[in-house]
């Protein structure tokens, strides 16, 4: 079961705490005591398909004294990996590892070492990276020293190990445990003195072979200088916290179809620095709650600090926008018409201002921090009660509601309030209408930034797109059939329709619909309404023809783009949830006259399916009566998120759908 949650690190909440199931014993690995059994044993039983395996993966950190003063993290890495498939080589034959650095102070590398093995006439022969093949280079502040393994092939194994010391003791490296191959095991361990805290954010669906946490005594020694270039040494004692996660036979993490991004499902721990808390001194808090932040972030002029300025340069702008308009939703859909239509978004993922309030208004443009920071200045100096909310959207992760950590939020949007009602508000993406979000926003809870800072939920099954098509076919004489189609799209669909008419035009998009049918036809009357209306439905109609003279006629009644071709949900089975980006509403309507000197020889047959009792249905319901056929055919889901324990049922669901929407009508000449 997926699990997303916060814990302290720190003895004084841990003392009570007593060590947790050990479940499996940690194998014991030593640098370049490789056995030939590690080389042909199988491990298909884990993942058949696997072009790596890892066979072993540990990290481990802890905190020492320094001679700066202060403290270091010591960070130790060992991992081992065997090559099955040169198709791996481009991914894991070359290790970079990043350095930071920020002014004087600078994270080192030590004990770096790395070799491949090859299993040769029964016998592992070592080739190990050379000194002069470890090279260095320079990336923003990251130093990266990156080595390549020699003589790598199919079958090969490759192991490194390294120790990172770092002055930057707030910053524990986060630590996963899953990743694109399949791993036989992965283990971190923890070693944290009491004065430090930490908030450990755990995240995953798999069950720990190792979570035990025990308290021990350590003797720390930390060197201060002085002015005069001599050191003096503190010695001290502290209990220290060690905590060690372990997972064994852990399955790859492989790209599947309605994935908002791998990386909220990874098997992974991160560490957020909380506290200092050292003896006879005032504690010092480094994470602060959601109203302490906000305050922060009102004050800060890369944020909301214009907010609470008088603005009057925007006086013009807040009048030209609003033209006179006294009913207060229309009043506010001006300001909002006005910023959308006359701004552009250079960078649809940000959390802070890019520029000056002003400057965006007068470059008309900005990030979508800045358009949208503009667009609720405007509201409040026309007397709205408007207010920043920031997000993550699907691409860029899940945040923590608990704790404020800013790295994972990456977009703001605004929330106005009118006679008690809230519309939350896009003025970066100019093809939305009011009220309405991209699909891209709906990824769990928002954050209201003001005095309460409260929580909205924008989860995926709060959003639906409703869309319904007609298809109308009669006989039009000489063994043509001609027919007239519409469909008129849901708020999420006329958003994708504007966005995809953005990149091609009216004549491309008809070409490709005209290609998607089975058979010659020729379209006319051809529409795309509303595209320009972002309140109103977008709608496609065209009239189509086709001649049908053959013996005997196979017509697909859910012929064009309406039906699912094959099942989205390949894999047969899946280790994390199926994110579809909204809930669906999907109706097809066929009305279609008998072509003229043909009957019915096979009709499907009706059916109606339901999905884990309410969470979605499917009906096709079809007859012929008379010189015609009418069919319904409807495809609904109620719920946009499945966990991994449903997907076999959905996926049957799927297939089930796939098979009835491309059975195909038998028409046989009298």
């Amino acid at each position: 079961m997926y699990f997303n949650r916060a814990t302290t690190l720190a003895l004084c909440l841990v003392m009570s705490i007593a060590t947790l199931a050990q479940k499996s014993r940690e194998p014991k690995v030593k640098f370049g005591d490789i056995k030939p059994e590690e080389f042909t044993k199988d491990y298909s039983s884990l993942d058949s398909a696997a072009e790596a395996v890892y066979l072993y993966e540990a990290g481990s950190v802890k905190h020492e004294g320094n001679s700066h003063g202060w403290f270091s993290v010591i960070y130790k890495v060992h991992r081992r990996i065997l090559l099955t498939s040169k198709n791996s080589f481009d991914d894991l034959s070359t290790v970079k590892i990043n350095l930071y650095e920020s002014g004087t102070a600078k994270e080192k590398i030590e004990n770096l070492q790395a070799a491949t093995y090859n299993l040769e006439d029964g016998k592992v022969v070592q080739t190990k990276v050379d000194k002069n093949s470890i090279f260095k280079d320079k990336d923003g502040d990251y130093e990266v020293v990156k080595f390549t393994f020699p003589n790598i092939k199919e079958g090969s194994i490759i192991e490194y190990t390294y120790t990172t010391n770092s002055p930057f003791y707030q910053h524990i490296p986060s630590w996963a445990f899953q990743g694109g191959y399949p791993e036989l095991w992965s283990e971190f361990t923890i070693e944290q003195p009491q004065f430090f805290e930490f908030v450990v954010l755990n995240q995953g669906y798999l069950n720990p072979v190792i979570d035990t946490t025990s308290i021990t005594k350590d003797n720390f020694n930390v060197l201060i200088p002085n002015s005069t270039g001599a050191s003096r040494t503190v010695n001290f004692s502290s209990g220290v916290v060690k905590h060690t996660w372990a997972f064994k036979d852990i399955p790859a993490l492989k790209e599947e179809s309605f994935v908002t991004t791998l990386d909220n499902h990874v098997e992974r721990l991160e560490f957020q620095f909380s506290a200092e808390r050292f003896p006879n001194q005032e504690p010092k808090t480094y994470l602060h709650n959601w109203y302490e932040t906000v305050d922060q972030l009102m004050k800060d002029e890369d944020f909301g600090a214009g907010l609470n300025k008088e603005n009057g340069w925007l006086k013009d702008d807040v009048k030209t926008a609003v033209n006179g308009e006294t009913d207060p939703v229309n009043k506010a859909k001006k300001i909002y018409e006005y910023v959308r239509d006359n701004y552009t978004c250079t960078e649809n993922s940000a959390r802070y201002l890019s520029q000056p309030p002003k400057k965006t208004a007068q470059s008309k443009k900005g990030n979508v921090v800045d358009i949208n920071m503009l667009l609720i200045t405007m509201l409040r100096m026309a007397g709205y009660t408007a207010d920043p909310v920031l997000l993550s959207t699907r691409g860029h992760g899940k945040t923590y509601d608990m704790y404020p950590i800013m790295s994972r939020f990456n977009y703001l949007i605004a929330r106005l309030n009118i006679d008690d009602k809230q519309y939350l508000l896009d003025a970066s993406d100019p093809v939305l209408g009011f009220g309405h979000l991209s699909g891209s926003c709906y990824n769990g809870n928002a954050r209201v930034i003001a005095s309460m800072p409260s929580l909205i939920n924008l989860e995926a099954d709060s959003l639906k797109e409703s869309a319904i098509t007609s298809f109308f076919v009669t006989n039009d004489g000489d063994g043509k059939l001609t027919g007239s189609y519409k469909t008129v799209f849901g708020a999420v669909g006329s958003e994708n329709m504007r966005e995809k008419m953005k990149k091609t035009n009216k004549e491309e998009y008809f070409k490709d619909i005209k290609k998607a049918y089975p058979f010659e036809v020729n379209l006319s009357n051809t529409a795309i309404d509303s595209l320009d209306q972002k309140e109103m439905p977008v709608s496609v109609q065209y009239d189509v023809s086709f001649h049908a003279d053959e013996d005997i006629i196979y017509f697909s009644p859910m012929m064009t783009a309406d039906a699912y071709k094959q099942n989205p949900f390949k894999a047969a089975q899946r280790f994390y949830p199926v994110e579809i980006p909204y809930c669906i509403d999907e109706v097809y309507i066929l009305n279609m006259e008998i072509p003229a000197g043909y009957k019915v020889d096979e009709l499907p047959k009706p059916a109606r399916v339901s999905l884990n009792g309410g969470e979605g249905m499917f009906e096709y319901l079809i007859q012929a009566g008379g010189n015609g056929i009418q069919l319904r055919c409807r495809t609904k889901l109620n719920k946009a998120t499945f966990e991994p324990e449903d997907y076999e049922t959905l996926r049957s669901f799927f297939a089930f759908i796939v098979e009835k929407q491309n059975e195909q009508i038998v028409f046989k000449k009298m």
